[in-house]
């Protein structure tokens, strides 16, 4: 590709950027190319020679394991990381003269992986960052998003903390002018931690008994999905006596919900409709709403939403986001919500939409179903409920690789197709990766396999955790807001199972060991944002 630059205030402005040879062809601009501020030595050239000091950054740690070399992406050089013995490294510049504003930096590496944290940062007070999945073969562009310039400067950093194994490469770090916030919600689903307290469940970390919200908020939770049940564990009905009493029922939820502010989280939160389980194939209404005509069943809803959102309200809890039932690709609350009748389905979203905005208008509505980058599915749900005009804000979507079969950037792809159809955006509420094969007692687990990915490990499960947050900050104008991973704190604890005789399904997926002890993945959430 042609390049045509000129100078402003002092740097080098492309006007059409240059890619590597290997960058992935499916990779689209986040945004339409405008004009790119050039970071000065940003491609490591300007030294025209491998060199241990490349000009215009600082190093600090361990200088020897820094070192400009050949092999650059878009040139000859490019900055290199690596030793023969474990260490930290850091290398800086400010860069100066900028206009204020809201910005990306747009950078590649290549890595081996498994370093403990390796990430690109910039800003001042609040330094956005992006850590580096494994790619040691291709480059892969990659973007800090979301970078608040103020007093005309930014502060970059190329952090790498390592084994001596693993090696990373830079080259071509650029910042781009945005004015979009990026704010990534990263996080995951703790509905049942009361259940897993109450069983006997601890957590760890670096061999420390610790409270398990402390340890997620200390290592990048900023978000929790609480998922809520109208009358869970009611031994007198039937699918609610297969559940522990009261666990993810309103008391709980609202003790949860307060342990999450108090720790600065946003919550998602779930209504379910129902006292059980729910998703495509089960929506079992709630015994008390058994029995009720359609504008019966309507008014219920609109009841116990304004209710629930009112009580979350009263303690300082509202939430941020709500989604109105779970997975409800095929409907709610069967058989009045059926898709095979959209349009009492869309009243029923409509009732809810409107009773979560009579207590919060700030609180954003979200419609979620199964299967991200299942285009047709997508297209035929959404269009349907566009032509009911019916209410919602952000769509949301389950994203897993075993269910899916689909890489992360076959996923980015899809919410971009679908984020620009439907002009809203998109909250991943659930994705999960298996870091061990099966279960405690040999058996598979719920996630039988990782789709596409063939690493049953910790590692593994930090790396597809990497490259899903590297493609969620690909999307295009940002619209992919987040994730929340599903299910992060259910841990193998003795007795305890999904329901009520059942064993545990996905203790070989969550971010704690069969022991409770703080996984590596949550390296990935730490070190991104």
């Amino acid at each position: 590709m042609k390049i045509t630059s000129f100078i402003v205030m002092g740097f080098s402005v492309v006007c059409s950027m240059t890619a590597c040879s290997d960058d992935p062809v499916t990779v689209a601009d986040p945004e339409p190319a405008v004009v790119v501020v050039k970071v000065p030595n940003g491609s490591f050239e300007e030294d025209a020679a491998e060199t241990v000091s490349p000009k215009g950054w600082t190093i600090s740690g361990d200088n020897s394991a820094v070192k400009v070399v050949e092999g650059g992406c878009e040139g000859i050089y490019a900055l290199h990381y690596g030793a023969t013995s474990a260490y930290t490294v850091s290398t800086r510049q400010t860069v100066n003269g900028l206009e204020d504003g809201i910005y990306d930096l747009e950078f590649y590496y290549k890595s081996s992986g498994g370093q403990i944290s390796c990430y690109v940062a910039a800003g001042t007070d609040n330094k956005k960052m992006t850590s580096l999945q494994a790619s040691p073969a291709t480059w892969i562009r990659s973007y800090v998003r979301g970078i608040k310039v103020e007093g005309g400067k930014c502060d970059i950093e190329i952090h790498s903390e390592s084994a001596e194994t693993n090696w990373s490469r830079f080259d071509g770090l650029r910042l781009k002018k945005t004015e979009k916030e990026y704010n990534l919600l990263k996080g995951g689903d703790i509905s049942q931690l009361t259940y897993v307290e109450q069983m006997g469940g601890k957590f760890y970390e670096n061999g420390e008994e610790k409270d398990c919200i402390d340890i997620l908020k200390n290592n990048g939770f900023n978000i929790v999905r609480l998922r809520l049940y109208n009358d869970p564990g009611n031994p007198d009905y039937s699918p609610s006596n297969r559940l522990p009493e009261g666990i993810s029922g309103p008391d709980d939820i609202l003790r949860l919900a307060k342990r999450a502010k108090q720790a600065g989280m946003q919550i998602q939160l779930t209504f379910h409709y129902s006292d059980y389980w729910t998703n495509g194939e089960t929506q079992t209404k709630p015994h008390d709403w058994e029995g009720l005509d359609f504008a019966g069943l309507k008014q219920a809803l609109y009841d116990f939403t304004f209710n629930f959102m009112n009580k979350m309200k009263a303690q300082g809890t509202t939430p941020e986001f709500v989604a109105l039932g779970n997975e409800t690709q095929a409907g709610m609350l069967y058989p009045e919500g059926s898709y095979e009748d959209f349009a009492q389905l869309s009243e029923l979203y409509n009732a809810g939409y409107d009773a979560v905005k009579a207590v919060s208008q700030d609180s954003k509505v979200i419609i979620h179903l199964n299967a991200a980058g299942d285009k047709s599915q997508y297209n035929w749900y959404f269009g349907e409920l566009k032509n009911r005009h019916t209410k919602y804000d952000v769509i949301g979507a389950s994203y897993y690789p075993f269910w899916t079969d689909k890489s992360a950037a076959q996923m980015r792809e899809w919410a971009d197709y679908v984020s620009a159809k439907f002009d809203k955006d998109i909250l991943i509420m659930e994705t999960g990766y298996s870091w061990n094969k099966t279960l405690p007692d040999g058996s598979p687990g719920q996630l039988a396999d990782n789709g596409p990915y063939a690493d049953f490990s910790p590692l593994g499960q930090k790396n597809f955790m990497l490259e899903l947050i590297k493609e969620i900050k690909q999307a295009k104008d940002c619209r992919i807001l987040g994730f929340l991973y599903w299910d992060p704190i259910f841990i193998e604890v003795e007795d305890m199972g999904w329901e009520l005789g059942a064993k545990n399904y996905v203790s070989n997926t969550t971010l704690f060991d069969f022991s409770g002890n703080r996984m590596e993945v949550l390296d990935a959430f730490k070190y991104n944002n």
